[in-house]
């Protein structure tokens, strides 16, 4: 006949077999000791292992990783323009969030010649979109990545890696935002407005100047004018075109020294200027903006920049 000791022993054995945990009884600590901790470590392991299966039946986690590629493939393409297009890429599961802090950006990844080819990119589709990552992306002959993704077919996957950059968004960090861009330089800009004006407690007023060469390159317009009609007491858009048709109302030429004042809030200590765009227009920005009285912008932007190019 077995002693209690021995009952419990087997006992303990059993419920560690069935936590898959390695069980053993030393002569110093004696099997009460040795269950009393077993019980806290199946506590442990049962504990973990329903929530570990919530966050994924969740899809709690975020799809992203700072060190990680991680392939998501192409579930449509939505032509903008004729060079533009907005690719959806679907995340491992329908409740996923990518995971991107607002100002943050994603770095995509491309073989091109038997080598590795890296840009970064913004999305357009919001952190509180589920199960989905779009991509504004303008493609050019000459192109490396953009032109990869033209030549995307569905289903084909493209490698992701990130969050990264310098500039994280925080509700109400400053009481007035100037915005100027040009091009495909929106998307950064977008991703923070769309996060601001879609926060009952963000009180940030934003001013932003979109330049472009003609009409039908301004991009997501339809977005950006149901933006400004609906929120037209914090948030305002210049239009600037290089060839303006006949009839146009908003500026013409090059984005001035004058045009800056007239639409961008006036340097303050509450006051933050974000720049994206062509190398030339943004050398050509940080110029006028210093001699309007914004600081000087630095050659790799810090979060905490008065002007900070994207």
């Amino acid at each position: 006949m077995s002693s209690p000791t021995s009952a419990l022993s087997l006992a303990v054995a059993a419920l560690a077999a069935l936590a898959g945990v390695v069980y053993s009884v030393s002569p110093s600590n004696g099997p009460i000791a040795a269950g009393a901790a077993l019980a806290t470590s199946i506590t442990l392991i049962v504990v973990s292992r329903v929530t570990s299966g919530s966050a994924s039946s969740a899809g709690g986690a975020s799809a992203l990783h700072a060190e990680e590629w991680r392939s998501f493939p192409l579930i449509s393409k939505e032509q903008i323009s004729a060079n533009t297009a907005i690719y959806r890429f679907k995340l491992p599961h329908p409740k996923a969030r990518l995971g991107l802090p607002i100002g943050q950006h994603i770095s995509v990844k491309a073989r091109i010649a038997e080598k590795d080819v890296l840009r970064s990119y913004t999305p357009v589709s919001s952190d509180d979109d589920e199960g989905v990552l779009d991509l504004l992306i303008k493609s050019y002959p000459q192109g490396n990545v953009s032109k990869m993704f033209a030549e995307l077919q569905l289903g084909d996957k493209v490698e992701i890696k990130g969050p990264k950059g310098q500039f994280k968004y925080v509700p109400n960090m400053v009481r007035e935002m100037g915005m100027i861009a040009g091009g495909t330089g929106l998307t950064p800009m977008l991703q923070v407005v769309k996060a601001i004006l879609k926060n009952p407690d963000d009180k940030t007023k934003i001013k932003f100047i979109f330049a472009n060469v003609n009409v039908e390159d301004i991009l997501l317009k339809e977005q950006l004018d149901g933006l400004a009609a609906a929120h037209s007491d914090r948030f305002s858009i210049y239009y600037v075109l290089n060839n303006a048709p006949e009839g146009w109302t908003g500026g013409v030429g090059f984005v001035t020294k004058q045009i800056i004042a007239e639409h961008i809030p006036a340097p303050a200590k509450d006051v933050k200027l974000l720049l994206c765009g062509p190398p030339p227009m943004i050398k050509a920005m940080t110029g006028a903006a210093e001699e309007l009285g914004f600081d000087r912008a630095q050659t790799i932007s810090k979060a905490g920049d008065q002007v900070f190019k994207f």
